[in-house]
């Protein structure tokens, strides 16, 4: 692999298939910044003499990490990019031939703010079921009386607190 400039990150990338190695926190930078966008966008035009096809490629590979050696994990960015990047979550991530250039597109077309927002939608969904759960498993408790009554569980507890105190001697 050879390194490479693209604005102000540095990168690695491999001369035989045109993808890209970038560690953490470049990626975060790129992510973050629409200058370093722009200078990615401006270097992401596909060169048909480069592309590189094998027998095989349609088949999914898990690579290891140019860094560690350990196997990436595949992941789809942002869980609704459509491209899926290969991840050592302590090293970096490895870009197929223009994989970057989608996800910066991705994120200028907003795509990072829509699935936060979807993300947060899906929180408090799931928030509102378990509460949901809770206050039908409280009431299916009480109905069968599982459940002492509020004053019985407060001298209960006072109880306890009084016996833990004798225990410790206070």
């Amino acid at each position: 692999m050879t390194s490479i400039n693209l604005g102000s990150e540095a990168m690695r990338e491999c001369e035989h298939c045109g993808g890209l190695w970038v560690e953490v926190a470049a990626f975060e930078r790129i992510c973050a910044n629409r200058e370093q966008q722009s200078a990615v966008l401006g270097t992401a035009s596909a060169s048909p003499g480069h592309q590189v096809s094998s027998p095989d490629a349609g088949q999914v590979r898990y690579a290891p990490c140019p860094q560690c050696g350990e196997v990436m994990n595949r992941v789809n960015f942002a869980r609704c990019s459509g491209v899926v990047v290969d991840v050592c979550k302590g090293h970096g991530t490895w870009f197929d031939r223009n994989e970057l250039s989608a996800i910066v597109q991705f994120i200028r077309d907003g795509g990072l703010e829509h699935a936060r927002q979807r993300e947060k939608a899906e929180i408090e969904f799931e928030r509102q079921q378990l509460h949901a759960e809770q206050a039908a498993a409280a009431n299916r408790a009480n109905s069968l009386g599982l459940y002492p009554a509020d004053d019985e569980r407060v001298t209960g507890l006072s109880a306890a607190h009084g016996l833990l105190k004798f225990l410790v001697g206070e």
